[in-house]
């Protein structure tokens, strides 16, 4: 119980604690979302984040708030990613170099990672009606169509694509993506999926197969993902706050997630978590309730420049004593360039050893370059 109680009392000190901070003036990744008190669609094509970024965030947005140093306006030519006027393209790639202590169960793993190479298409039939297709090196794919047919900037979406479910980190080693299945390249779903997007909040809700990574349903039992989030503003304090939850009965078990998720920004400070229940129900034994939990805090140094830390907690079962481990990060993040960024982070992981953790404490180091366009 007392881990359990750790992440809440974690979920709860970071609220505290960004309310007592000063209220310094400040001159999507999910920390970009909360900085500009905007939704994932200022930044990407699809509403739910990742994935292609729209025109306004790679001609307007990356170029002149969000790289080192503000672009020429001559550069802008170069970085138009429209084939045609109704065919846009882009890519993703980024390689990490990873460092292991010797206590690390993965310590043998450790050297180049050739993490994401991405290729990303879009056709705009009209303003309104656009087909979506990603693929990448390491079997991951998107495609669906997306029509922008329903009030308050709402859409329909059908076709494979990640289910909404809290904040899409772009770190899938966030323990909330890697331990609740939204790691590549078995994160994406084939199903519909609609969304709303009125001035203060956005509601987006899908109905998959429920067998992620798979191309076709393996049990005849759809799975239910779906969020709700709310944004608001007191006094100098942006924040937003929502709730998400996935359900799927399964054949063998019933699995449900479901938690909060929230940011606040005041300043250059940007706080943004997420803390989940896991809930996995066989059919031929005693349910079992987990906790998980993921936070980051940013500290804008100067336009381009960030220093980071993370938080990660995650104990599969509240109940017995089967292991559970707490990872802490610290590290920083340039963008030099409107198409280049580099990455590094120092993370040390905690093991409350168990029968479903049985290894050590261990530290790792993590260098990553991203080139996007």
């Amino acid at each position: 119980m007392a881990r359990t109680r750790r992440w809440a009392l974690g979920f709860i000190g970071t609220l505290a604690l960004f309310a007592l901070l000063p209220a310094w003036q400040a001159g999507a990744v999910p920390r970009y979302a909360a900085r500009y008190e905007q939704n994932c669609m200022l930044c990407h094509v699809n509403p739910t984040g990742g994935g292609m970024r729209s025109a306004y965030a790679s001609q307007d947005l990356v170029p002149k708030e969000l790289a080192m140093a503000p672009a020429k306006p001559g550069a802008f030519t170069l970085l138009d990613a429209h084939l045609n006027k109704h065919i846009t393209i882009g890519a993703d790639f980024r390689n990490q170099f990873m460092l292991f202590s010797e206590s690390s169960n993965t310590a043998s793993q450790q050297g180049f990672f050739p993490m994401q190479g991405d290729v990303h298409l879009a056709f705009q039939f009209d303003p309104k009606y656009l087909l979506y297709f990603k693929r990448g090196v390491s079997n991951t794919y998107e495609f669906y169509s997306l029509a922008h047919v329903l009030p308050w900037d709402g859409y329909v979406k059908g076709g494979r694509f990640v289910p909404p479910y809290g904040w899409k980190f772009d770190d899938h080693t966030m323990f909330v993506r890697a331990f609740e299945g939204f790691t590549p390249p078995v994160n994406s779903d084939a199903g519909i999926e609609i969304g709303l997007a009125p001035k203060l909040g956005d509601l987006q809700v899908a109905l998959v197969n429920g067998s992620r990574g798979s191309t076709l349903d393996n049990d005849r039992r759809l799975a239910v993902s779906g969020l709700a989030s709310v944004r608001f503003r007191v006094g100098p304090v942006a924040a937003t706050t929502g709730v998400s939850a996935y359900t799927h009965p399964g054949l063998s078990e019933d699995l449900n997630t479901a938690g909060l998720f929230g940011s606040l920004n005041i300043g250059n400070f940007t706080w943004v978590g997420q803390a989940d229940r896991t809930r996995l129900d066989p059919y031929n034994g005693p349910p079992v309730g987990g906790s998980v939990a993921s936070h980051e805090w940013s500290w804008l140094v100067r336009q381009g420049v960030e220093a980071l830390a993370t938080y990660d907690f995650y104990d599969p079962d509240r109940e017995l004593k089967t292991g559970a481990i707490s990872r802490w990060g610290v590290g920083f993040k340039v963008m030099p360039r409107p198409f280049l960024a580099a990455e590094a982070l120092y993370r040390t992981t905690d093991v409350d050893p168990g029968r479903a953790f049985p290894g050590r404490d261990f530290d790792e180091g993590v260098f990553q370059l991203h080139l996007f366009y």
